[in-house]
């Protein structure tokens, strides 16, 4: 009887805590030599859709992404570009064959895009965790 109480009551703590374990907050990461102390999500999004090439302090900006079909990556889709990955796919046919634009590189990983982004002066990207390199720093996070 108290083995059945014990599993209902687990049951019960499992599923009020599944969104917040299902929670994926992001981290939008620069170089740790950029001279930026933050950035909007708009500006993320005008650098990430190749809408302006430069931070607001005039480095050239160089995005890199997550891997196609990650968490992170539809995440910040929707929350940061305010689309799907069907829509930026539409948007990037038109680019590369209007002017030969391509959509930033892609990234296998956090561990990867944490490299890139600190062997780039220009380097941002979007972490699913907080930095571990100290050449990286974060300027916004975004919450899913």
């Amino acid at each position: 009887m108290r083995s059945n109480l014990f599993i209902r009551a687990a049951f019960w703590c499992l599923l009020l805590l599944m969104p917040a374990l299902c929670r994926a907050d992001l981290y939008i990461v620069v170089n740790k030599g950029n001279t930026l102390e933050s950035i909007t999500a708009d500006q993320v999004e005008r650098i990430y859709m190749l809408k302006t090439r430069r931070f607001e302090n005039g480095v050239n900006a160089e995005p890199i992404a997550q891997s196609d079909g990650s968490r992170a990556r539809e995440t910040f889709n929707r929350k940061v570009l305010n689309r799907t990955e069907q829509q930026l796919r539409y948007y990037w046919s038109r680019r590369m064959f209007s002017g030969g634009e391509r959509p930033p590189q892609v990234g296998l990983n956090d561990s990867e895009i944490e490299t890139f982004v600190a062997d780039h002066q220009g380097g941002i990207g979007y972490l699913t965790a907080a930095p571990k390199d100290e050449n990286v720093k974060t300027l916004l996070v975004v919450k899913d």
